[in-house]
Order: structure tokens, then sequence, then C-alpha cells
């Protein structure tokens, strides 16, 4: 690609180049077919934490489709490649990952800056095809029906090969054809509004191809070994979005360990604790000196192995989710988490040397009262008497989502949601830090995922001009 001349492009190509450097390629990505766009609606160091963006890449490049990565920056307008730092103008077929119900103002803001109009009825043959997936479209599909020209419901491992040959034909009538053949594909744009939906069986094991030192899992190589979540937290779309739960196979796990020994792993699950063959797999860790990281973890079950080397990879920190600040509430989230079980995990937590914890919570709920708000502030207060250094609060209101038993609440206002957490920062026990969510943010999240139809354009137009 040749380098643009005026400073502004030049300035957004080499941040795209830079990052690009950043990344250590693990295994080479093969594709000279069709040019095909796959946008993470977020900045990179959010994109890179996410391995749908390495994985669909994979799965497509095996067909031997040309995808190249694309992310978002407010200030970007050319939108480079990372691969070849290509314009995105160039690419007729656009791929988006919607991971994140506030990302919609991002994909908004990227089709008006290329001059593509929100509404698929008002576009023109000349525009690209507009294709979005993703968590978001499990559980509310509708939000982007009008902006969609198709919107891919599930996983592409289900139909990765009718999806690739779709997307490789030359002209557009021929793309949009055979994309209708698709099961998982809903149009409202041209009439399929029956699809099915379908959950990979993780075989192959989803690997990134590359590692970053801006990832959250900083230069650790990604790889799914739990799809789903087998839990039923009452605020929570992935237990009852993702059925049925796969686990990939040991064996499997094992060899994609063996094969890229060299590097340090990010595991990714919705909760690695309830992978059923745990304890197979951290002997197999222990035994090869294998350093990793875990997306997430439940503390009821934890164990000691498991804390032992996860501190062997140099964490400080681990984090519990007890969500619900009292038992009371957390029997109202269905979270199936008891106190006891808590602290049991953190005094393993202090016996493998662990000194910080970071604690979640989601607050506003109707049944909240001031009995479970003291109880919060005593649990605090027992956990810095056990010795840990850094103990950190986050906490959220709740966000109820459609596809939930919470999908009918309402979601606190600004006014209660301050209150309350005045009442957190009066009391908390000293040297606890405390970190609040943005309300704004919150409920924009709220706003958007109960939308449907031109609903969503409006309420995105109405942002774009705020």
């Amino acid at each position: 690609m040749r380098r643009p001349r005026d400073s502004e492009s030049f300035k957004e190509y080499n941040f795209v180049l830079n990052y690009r450097k950043s990344e250590t390629e693990i295994f080479k990505l093969k594709g000279n077919l069709q040019k095909v766009a796959l946008i993470f609606p977020n900045s990179y160091k959010i994109a890179s934490g996410s391995l749908a963006w390495s994985w669909i890449q994979n799965l497509l490049s095996q067909k031997n489709i040309n995808v190249q990565r694309f992310f978002y920056e407010d200030w970007f307008n050319k939108f480079y490649s990372l691969e070849e730092q290509i314009p995105i103008d160039e690419f007729s077929v656009w791929l988006f990952t919607f991971q994140f119900e506030n990302d919609l103002i991002n994909i908004a803001k990227m089709l008006k800056k290329k001059g593509i109009p929100l509404s698929f009825e008002q576009r023109e043959p000349y525009h690209p095809i507009i294709i979005i997936g993703g968590p978001v479209t499990l559980f509310n599909h509708r939000i982007v029906e009008d902006i969609a020209d198709f919107i891919f419901i599930g996983d592409l491992e289900c139909c990765s090969r009718q999806f690739s040959d779709a997307i490789s034909f030359e002209s557009k009538e021929e793309i949009e054809n055979s994309l209708l053949k698709i099961p998982q594909i809903y149009s409202k744009k041209y009439g399929k509004l029956k699809y099915e939906n379908c959950i990979g069986n993780l075989s192959p094991i989803p690997v990134a191809h590359y590692i970053t030192p801006h990832s959250p899992f900083k230069s650790k190589l990604l790889i799914e070994i739990g799809r789903g979540c087998i839990r039923r937290c009452a605020f929570c779309v992935t237990g009852y979005t993702k059925k049925p739960v796969k686990f990939a196979k040991l064996d499997d796990v094992i060899e994609t360990l063996d094969r890229f020994k060299h590097h340090e792993f990010g595991l990714i699950s919705a909760t690695i604790t309830d992978y059923p063959y745990l304890d197979e797999l951290l002997d197999y860790i222990e035994d090869n000196r294998i350093r990793f990281s875990v997306s997430s973890i439940r503390i009821d079950k934890v164990n000691v192995k498991l804390l032992r080397l996860l501190r062997i990879t140099d964490h400080h920190s681990f984090t519990v989710a007890p969500e619900g600040i009292s038992q009371k509430m957390r029997d109202v989230m269905l979270k199936d988490l008891s106190t006891d079980q808590i602290l049991r995990g953190l005094e393993m937590g202090r016996n493998a040397g662990f000194e910080n914890v970071k604690f979640y919570y989601i607050i506003g709920l109707e049944e909240e009262t001031e009995d479970d708000y003291r109880e919060l502030i005593e649990f605090l207060s027992q956990v810095v008497k056990m010795g840990y250094k850094e103990v950190t609060v986050s906490i959220n209101p709740l966000v109820p989502k459609l596809s939930t038993p919470f999908a009918g609440r309402r979601m606190i206002d600004k006014k209660e949601y301050e209150q309350r957490t005045m009442y957190i920062r009066k009391n908390v026990p000293k040297g606890v830090k405390l970190n609040f969510e943005s309300y704004k943010s919150m409920k924009i999240q709220y706003e958007i995922s109960h939308l449907k139809g031109n609903e969503s354009i409006q309420y995105v137009q109405e942002k774009l001009e705020e």
C-alpha cells in the first residue's frame, strides 16, 4: 500500500501500522479471493482481547477468503486494514462483529463517515454489503435489522464453507442470493425472517493467529476451551442464548498447548472453573510448566492448584464476581453462590500468595434495602481483615437484558443510583478502592438493548447530533 500524502491520513495510517507491527504472528493465514473487511467497532485494545476477531478471519481464510481486520477510533476517516493498510473503501463486503450494545453508535459513525446510509432502504448498488453478527444479535437481532443487509445469528463454524462460498462470488447479486440460502442468515431487507441459531463444537479449537502486548491478555495466545455458560444468572444473556454449552475435548486442548508450547496462554471460557476436565488440564499445565491466564473463574469452584498455578504466572490479583451485594440479592439474581463459599475462596487466595483482589457488583434492583448495603460493608471489612493489601470494588447498575429472567425489569434512575453509590462511598472500609461505571454509558447500553427496527436508526441519529 502506497503511503498517504496528507498529514491526517498519514497519521491514521501510521497508527494502524504500529499496532500491526506490535503483533507477533503465530501462524500465517492464507486467502487470495474476494477481499472482505472484518470490523470490530471499538478500539484495537478491546478488539485484540476478543478471540472472535482472529478466529473468524482464520475460518474464512481456510476457504481462501482474503479477510483483513479493521478497528475503530473516533478520529479515523480512512479506516485502514491492519494486514495491508488498505482503505476500507476498497472492500465490497463488510463484516461487523457486534460484541457490545454501545458499539452500535460506532457502527453508525463509521457508516456515516464513509457515506453509507444507515438504512438499507437508502443504499445504492455500489455500496458495500453490510453483514452484522456477534453476541448482541443472539438476544436481540432486531437492533440492527434496518441497518444490516444481512444479520448472521450463531457461530460461523456451523456453516463456514457455505458462507465462504457465498462471499466468494464476484457479483453483488450472486453474493446476496447465496447468503439468503444460509440457515443462520436473517434479512429484513430481502424478507428472510426465519433463521436457525447454531453453537459451534470447538473442534478444531479456536486459537488466535497472533499475540500482542496491547491486548488485555498481554502477549498471551488466546485459545477457547468453553462456549456458553451452564449457570442461570438472571442478569446475564450468555446463559440463556449460548445453549447448548460446548466444551473442548481435553486431548484437543493439550494438543494445542503442546503445539504452541513456547507461548503463554489466555484460556477463554465463560468460566474456566466449569470446564469438566479442569483437574486433568491443570495437571498437564503443572507438569509442563505452562504459564497462563483465565478469562473468568467462579470463586466457589476454585481450588488450591488453580490459584497456585495462576500465581506462578506473575498474577498478583484475582477477580471475584459476587454480583449481589448480599446473600438475599444473590438469591434474587439466581447467582447460586453463598457468602461462605466466597470467603473460603478468598482464604485460598491468600494462602496461595495473592495480595490483591477485585470484586464486581451489580446494584439497582427493586428488592434492595439498606440492610443489603450494610451486609456489603460488613463483608468488605472481613476481606480487609484477611490481609489483602489492595481491595478494589467495581460497581455498575443493573442493565436488564432481553432473553433473561430480568427482561421485564426497569433500570434504576440516575438519582436513585447516585443515592445508593453515595451510601457505599461513605461507609466503605478504609483502603478499599471504588470504581463506579458511568451511569450514562450503562443507560445507553440499556436503551440500545431494547431497540428494534427503525427505532435504532432514529436513536443513533439523535446520538450523533448530540
